[in-house]
């Protein structure tokens, strides 16, 4: 029998030569001292793609620019190609005079204000390209090599050379130092690689039996894993999609050459899921180390009120972060899950940051279990991903949401109000920011200005209609306040004083960061927020549009009208593209992804990817489902939709006491329907999903919703109730669906309505019926969770009738039509008692 390619590699593991950058060399083995600044300080890829070739155009006759440098080293028994590009290379004019290396480093302050961990990590990169340089020229111990750092401050044009000479010795001790301590974890690595990769091939599945349709899932996910490629697949509620798909993805990792695992989710239950599923996987022998992302605002250790900053604004847990970070990789490595929990417990140990100490096992875990962002945001995406030398397989959860997260990611706001918060919040404290951030306040106003100068006719006031094009002014008077608007194509009206204007307060706080200080904590949020409308212009293109809006409060002066910028991405369609292009393979799934070619138009796959469809694992007798045309919920009947909505769930609660759930299209008709409920029914326990609720209060309402209770719940149609929940058993034995929730008519929605037009497409659908769908068929889907489940979903809307829903419904479905009050009791108690 011929061995697999993944036991081949193993095979040849430890006898491959490792390829190595210097880059990737320095930033593991040469790393020291403090975390310092954001991800996001210091100047941009392009500026300093810019500043490097100005420089490599002045070098003098017969240097030579990007120099590449490639050697092989034997290091403790392991032989190392290492290379790398030299900025400039000066080689030596006489026997008098030395070569000379290059290294052009660009900044926002002078190299001395830098901090000096900084400063030490760009000179570790010279060295070693010094060492290679010395191999490559054969010097001996005693060659000198000049090395200069050319410090380019992009504030002020200058560049500031640094340069010292060194022996070719003392580059070979230190460079070798770093080999020796990179390969050091290559092998614990590598050990446990073989050790993940054996473990792999060994695991069964962990139940006795596959239910319906999971071993078609597993065969057409391991294929996609093995293969390459897209897949895309709905597969009902109950199915088992994780275990389906994170079982097959493990034994390609154990069975080719598969590196790493990548497994997406919108939801917190979503990772409880996979972790749960890692630990029965680990039960069965696997060794796979799985590494759970949390978001920043619930990891960080300030937040939590487990440190407190320091009088220049820094966390101390960053301080020296770099120096205690070897000790807690060797310690997290090859753990078999990395929670949040388990991070935080080390991070606690040796004091550092805990969400910087998760990014930085993400090289390190065979298995990474996060949100969308980290693969798809452009100001959080993992920059390991873009590492061609690893083949990794993205399987994404709840894809349905992706196609709204990934359009929110690439859209941005910028508001006049904020912005004169983020100035007061400076003041005294940071005079030089708070002077930018005043200057982009007044670029704000300016642009306002401008667009009311540019003689654009006011459209009539009230909601907004159809959109017809993007360059059109709106004006809607509301309580006394007046709101104007005006929509560009971005292309055709960037405000290009208002990007100056953040530029210029983005390069004061890279300063900031540059020199180990930090902005007023109460901004941050700002900040982020200006750095995401900074990415999203330089990124925008055709699918963008530019919203401005002005508004006029009543019997106030200037300083307090509000002015609001928004850059709206209408199609992530080709962002989404160009991230899964960085994997070898993608699968996306859902319980609702329909109809097909919409929604691989919307994610952004390719056209000819396959879709999978599967059968519900359940019986068509578990579930009851009542269409009830005699309720009209369109928004203008809604007054006299309420009491007929009392009486049916009066009717569908009576006919056999649980817990229920009721979901509305908005928290006004929510509050209307329950009003009149309680006072017709006051006997009957109702409880109702707060606006803006907090995690604590999420969890007050569930509680109601336990085994042998019966609670009555209203909540909101594609909430946090809605999708992502398990209800297994008696903790819900119904839901009516109230509507059929399509999205609320404002600009966005048109102008995405207006969008999916010029494609060719139905705009209304796309815009509106589909992603209202989308939350009618995962609201319903809460209902029946298990094969010992039972219940019954009510569909209270005449449109569910219309041919258009109806050839949508999932092929598991049964409708029955109950014309009127009395058919839907004679139904339910059929269901119920027949």
């Amino acid at each position: 029998m011929s061995e697999s390619p993944a036991e081949a590699q193993e095979q040849t593991a430890l006898d491959t030569t490792l390829q190595l950058s210097v880059g990737e060399l320095v930033a593991f083995a040469c790393r020291s001292g403090d975390l310092v600044g954001e991800p996001s300080g210091g100047p941009t890829a392009q500026e300093g793609i810019r500043a490097h070739q100005r420089l490599q155009k002045k070098r003098p006759a017969g240097s030579e620019a990007e120099y590449r440098l490639q050697e092989t080293v034997e290091q403790d028994g392991q032989t190392v190609v290492l290379s790398g590009r030299v900025d400039i290379l000066h080689p030596q004019p006489d026997l008098h005079r030395a070569a000379q290396l290059d290294e052009i480093k660009t900044t926002y302050v002078p190299p001395h204000k830098l901090a000096e961990s900084a400063r030490d990590l760009h000179w570790a990169q010279l060295k070693i390209y010094g060492f290679c340089y010395g191999l490559q020229q054969q010097f001996s111990a005693d060659t000198p090599l000049a090395l200069q750092m050319l410090w380019h401050n992009l504030k002020e044009k200058k560049t500031y050379p640094e340069s010292r000479e060194f022996r070719w010795h003392e580059l070979e001790t230190f460079a070798r130092t770093a080999l020796s301590t990179y390969l050091q974890w290559h092998r614990r690595w590598q050990a446990h690689r073989q050790a993940v990769r054996a473990s792999a091939r060994a695991l069964a599945f962990p139940f006795a039996e596959y239910r319906a349709g999971q071993r078609a899932l597993a065969v057409a996910a391991y294929r996609c894993l093995r293969d390459g490629g897209e897949l895309l697949v709905e597969a009902p509620t109950g199915i088992g999609k994780t275990i389906s798909t994170l079982f097959p993805a493990i034994k390609a990792v154990g069975e080719t050459t598969l590196d790493q695992l990548m497994y997406l989710t919108a939801k917190n239950s979503g990772r409880q899921v996979v972790r749960e599923t890692a630990a029965r996987l680990h039960a069965g022998g696997l060794t796979l180390s799985v590494l759970e992302l949390q978001a920043r605002d619930k990891t960080c250790a300030c937040n939590l009120g487990l440190c407190s900053r320091d009088d220049a604004g820094i966390c101390p847990r960053t301080r020296g972060f770099f120096d205690r970070l070897p000790e807690a990789r060797r310690a997290l490595l090859g753990r078999p899950l990395l929670t949040p929990e388990v991070i935080a417990e080390e991070a606690d140990r040796l004091q550092l940051c805990p969400f910087a100490l998760s990014l930085q096992m993400l090289p390190w875990a065979d298995l990474v279990v996060c949100d969308f962002n980290y693969v798809f945001d452009p100001l959080v995406q993992m920059h390991g991903l873009r590492d061609a030398r690893l083949q990794r397989a993205l399987l994404i959860d709840e894809a349905h949401n992706l196609s709204d997260r990934a359009r929110a990611m690439f859209s941005a706001k910028l508001s006049r109000a904020d912005s004169r918060r983020a100035a007061a919040a400076c003041k005294g404290s940071h005079p030089a920011l708070q002077r930018a951030i005043q200057s982009l306040v007044r670029a704000l106003d300016s642009w306002v200005e401008q667009r009311r100068e540019s003689g654009q006719q006011a459209a009539p006031p009230g909601k907004p209609e159809k959109i017809e094009k993007v360059d059109e002014k709106r004006v809607a008077r509301e309580n006394g306040k007046t709101t104007e608007l005006w929509i560009t194509a971005l292309a055709d009206g960037a405000p290009h004083k208002v990007s100056a204007a953040v530029h210029k307060v983005l390069l004061v706080v890279s300063q900031l960061w540059e020199q180990s200080q930090a902005p007023p904590e109460a901004i941050v949020d700002w900040l982020r927020a200006l750095f995401r409308y900074q990415t999203v212009e330089q990124l925008a293109a055709e699918h963008h549009r530019c919203i401005t809006r002005a508004q006029h409060l009543p019997n106030r002066d200037s300083r307090w009208r509000e002015q609001e910028i928004e850059l709206l991405c209408l199609s992530a369609a080709d962002y989404l593209q160009q991230a899964y292009a960085l994997f070898h393979s993608v699968i996306a799934f859902s319980a609702t992804l329909r109809p097909p070619g919409h929604v691989v138009r919307q994610l952004g796959l390719q056209a000819e990817a396959p879709y999978l469809a599967l059968p519900s694992p359940f019986a068509a007798e578990q579930l009851g489902l009542f269409v009830c045309p005699f309720v009209d919920t369109r928004y203008r009947a809604r007054q006299r939709a309420s009491d007929t909505l009392v009486e049916m769930i009066a009717r569908t609660y009576r006919s056999r006491p649980g817990n229920y759930l009721v979901f509305f299209p908005s928290y006004r008709f929510l509050q209307q329907v329950a009003e009149r409920f309680a006072a017709q029914y006051p006997e009957i326990p109702l409880v109702q999903q707060a606006s803006g609720s907090s995690d604590s209060q999420r969890s007050a309402f569930l509680d109601n919703f336990q085994s042998g209770r019966r609670s009555l719940g209203f909540a909101i149609m594609g909430g946090v109730f809605g999708e992502g929940v398990d209800y297994v058993g008696e903790q819900l034995v119904g839901t009516i669906v109230v509507g059929v929730g399509l999205p609320q008519v404002n600009e966005e929605q048109e102008l995405l309505r207006a969008a999916c037009e010029q494609r060719g497409e139905n705009g209304f659908d796309a815009a509106y019926r589909y992603p209202g769908l989308t939350r009618v068929l995962q609201t319903a889907g809460r209902v029946i969770r298990s094969e010992s489940d039972r219940g019954v979903v009510i569909l209270a809307d005449n449109r569910f009738a219309d041919p258009f829903y109806r050839a949508l419904y999932p092929q598991h479905w049964h409708p029955q039509t109950c014309n009127n009050g009395h058919a839907l009791s004679a139904a339910l108690d059929h269901f119920w008692n027949g």
